[in-house]
């Protein structure tokens, strides 16, 4: 049996639960079991990923508590880097304190109407300032229904990465 080079990501998206107070609690309480999960499986990443106004205090648990391959990331930001948007957060103000952003999750494109090209902007400059991100990507019922769940994610898939350099390739991770 071979083994694979390639890193598992498990990436966990608190959605909007946990505020700062009790997010570093959270953080807290998981580290230390993240941090064995990391010692015995060297090939897995994990990313926490808490609401944005949690980001600092999961931030400051996470600096008093290091592990390898753990992770902070956020689950949004807009492509400009400042202006007037807002309840944005920028690609600058996520790179102080993440390392990753998911972009194009299904309720951000349900509820905000985000579309594929917002998602592309987005990913554009997430690289440009060193993010990594997850670029989210999946049908709805009635899509899948309907089967056109191929048709769907290539759509996305295509749109989402649009005119990107192929020297970033590796950094960009697509979940489903």
């Amino acid at each position: 049996m071979t083994t694979s080079n390639r890193t598992a990501i498990i990436a966990g998206n608190w959605k909007m639960h946990y505020g700062p107070i009790q997010a570093a609690d959270f953080t807290a309480e998981i580290v230390p079991e993240l941090g064995q999960l990391m010692h015995l499986h060297r090939n897995i990443l994990a990313i926490l990923c808490p609401p944005s106004i949690s980001l600092a205090a999961v931030r400051e648990v996470m600096d008093a508590h290091p592990f390898p391959r753990l992770e902070l990331g956020a689950q949004n930001m807009y492509f400009e880097e400042k202006g007037a948007y807002t309840g944005e957060i920028s690609p600058t103000m996520v790179q102080e304190l993440c390392s990753t952003v998911i972009l194009g999750h299904s309720e951000r494109r349900t509820y905000f109407g985000e579309t594929d090209e917002m998602v592309n902007k987005k990913a554009i400059a997430a690289l440009e300032h060193r993010l990594r991100p997850i670029i989210c990507i999946g049908e709805h019922l009635e899509q899948y229904e309907a089967g056109k769940t191929e048709d769907v994610i290539r759509s996305q898939v295509k749109l989402s990465l649009k005119n990107f350099p192929t020297h970033h390739a590796q950094e960009v991770v697509i979940a489903y």
